[in-house]
């Protein structure tokens, strides 16, 4: 879906450049190329970002980086709460059935959506370390008619906001019966995260009508709380005709697409490409897919993955190390990634401990849980999850870096990667930021690594090796199918298919595998020198 970014402060300019994508938060500005850039209003004061109890000023996390580029996110363990606005303009009013969707669909059970509500998904994918709950306002009218409201958007330029930050604002202010301390569950003075769930119906003549995540730059307290993190998607989003045989169109809400852009508001980038120029008319062009559109972070279907998780604290993997294996054998049972959170990691030699580094993910596949309807009911392309378990094995390269400014328009890379943040500072986001170096869009990083090879993608946030050795690239046949999991005797050794493999700091990794077993909930995996 979308994902509207804002960019960061650096040097005196506000670099507030909203730009859509399919959905995410941060638009990098790249090395020697020109950006748009809109000096801070005099007398504006910049807010410096603080810290709730649940942050570390000195480690790797996501929280930590995601402040010094402005982010708070909303908070990924534990009670989160999420505030829903319904959206109304004068000409089009949202209908009780309407209305029922938005609670169905956020807050709702199984048998209210047909699969999963946003609480009930995210219950069920953390295994129960997130609990998100919330409440729906009564619907609020903007003065202003459908093709009003367009226009306004699409004519609305400042250096700060752009259309829906006013409309934030505005309705927060209207709100009644809303106690906003409930909402900021990590008391660091924002709301954790708004929904605003909007009456007209999609369409491709603005910007304004998609669905996207993005981060208000709004300097007004409402009621002491300072709005953030907020989502904009159309209420036609929960009747979507993209998985045909899932769900009963008429009667029940279809979350899908909520529960993506509920990830982008926890920090979880897209993980498809931008760089796309396929065309699925003449079957023309490249369909540029790391991860093969097998996951929530990539076409809205099925679990996240044990890097998505990792990342966002509901599991800890397994490192692979000789000492590891020494203590417990070579031999290792690994159980369903998405009913109990286990993958093993194989690491490159300086793994810094966190997920804010490049290494290997291990994880057993099963066509269960929040994985088990999609391979019956397929997304719009005739995308399906698997059908049948499996180990998939991905690449992740999450380094971060330090990115400081070379003229007032272009920034770039430093040239080291970091295994330790200094203390925070004001100078984050202001002077230089902290980020991760790679998107799985390439145009996006704030490094290239050459990417010829015909195995493997380098240079990207998370990639798939699949069983075949063949990445996942091309027109028609550019998505996973079950051919990419490694079944009994499948092998992934400097013998096998990726005997070129090398990690993105050049590097082979110390330990292969093969697969021994496989069954309906786990698999035995022998670990081996590459």
């Amino acid at each position: 879906m979308g994902i509207k970014r804002k960019a960061f402060i650096l040097l005196s300019f506000l670099l507030t450049l909203p730009l859509f994508t399919s959905c995410f938060y941060f638009e990098p500005i790249h090395l020697g190329k020109e950006t748009t850039q809109t000096p801070v209003s005099e007398g504006e004061e910049y807010v410096e970002a603080t810290y709730g109890s649940n942050y570390s000023k000195d480690n790797l996390n996501k929280d930590t980086i995601g402040l010094g580029m402005g982010y708070r996110y909303l908070p990924s363990v534990g009670e989160s709460k999420i505030l829903v606005i319904p959206i109304q303009t004068s000409d089009d009013k949202f209908t009780q059935k309407e209305l029922k969707l938005i609670q169905d669909g956020f807050f709702g059970t199984e048998e209210e959506t047909g699969w999963e509500s946003v609480a009930s998904y995210y219950e069920k994918s953390s295994y129960g370390k997130l609990s998100i709950s919330g409440e729906v306002t009564a619907p609020m009218t903007l003065n202003l008619s459908t093709a009003q409201l367009e226009a306004k958007y699409d004519s609305y330029t400042t250096a700060e906001k752009i259309y829906t930050d006013v409309i934030l604002d505005t309705v927060l202010k209207g709100v009644s019966g809303v106690d906003f301390s409930e909402y900021d569950t990590n008391g660091d003075g924002y709301l954790d995260a708004v929904w605003m769930v909007y009456s007209p119906t999609m369409r491709s003549s603005s910007q304004l009508y998609w669905a996207f995540t993005t981060w208000s730059m709004s300097r007004t307290a409402v009621n002491g709380y300072y709005p953030c993190c907020y989502a904009w998607a159309s209420v036609d989003f929960f009747t979507e005709k993209d998985y045909s045989t899932l769900l009963d169109k008429t009667n029940i809400a279809d979350s899908h697409t909520f529960i993506h852009e509920t990830g982008h508001m926890m920090g979880l980038d897209d993980y498809y490409s931008y760089d796309y120029d396929y065309d699925p008319t003449t079957r023309k062009g490249n369909a540029d897919t790391p991860v093969g559109g097998v996951d929530m972070m990539d076409f809205n279907i099925g679990d996240h993955t044990s890097y998505s998780k990792f990342y966002l604290g509901w599991e800890s993997p397994t490192v692979i190390n000789q000492e590891y294996l020494s203590a417990n054998g070579n031999t290792l049972t690994l159980r369903s990634h998405t009913e109990y959170g286990e993958s093993f990691l194989i690491p490159t030699s300086t793994y810094n401990g966190t997920s804010y580094d490049e290494y290997l993910l291990v994880e057993y596949y099963t066509p269960t849980n929040l994985n088990e309807s999609h391979p019956q009911s397929r997304y719009t392309n005739n995308l399906a999850c698997y059908s049948k378990p499996g180990v998939l094995l991905y690449h992740i390269n999450a380094t971060v870096g330090k990115i400081v400014p070379v003229t007032n328009t272009t920034v770039k890379w430093d040239g080291f990667v970091y295994n330790k943040l200094p203390s925070y500072s004001s100078d984050w986001g202001y002077k230089y930021l902290y980020t991760t170096l790679y998107s799985n869009t390439t145009s996006m990083s704030y490094h290239t690594i050459s990417d010829s090879s015909t195995s493997f993608y380098r240079g990207r946030l998370i990639s798939l090796l699949p069983a075949t050795g063949s990445k996942i690239q091309g027109n028609k046949t550019g998505f996973a199918t079950n051919s990419v999991l490694f079944q009994k005797e499948g092998s992934f050794s400097s013998s096998s298919t990726y005997s070129d493999f090398v990690f993105d700091d050049g590097t082979r990794p110390d330990f292969g595998f093969k697969v021994k077993s496989t069954s309906s909930d786990r698999c035995t995996i022998e670990f081996g020198v590459f």
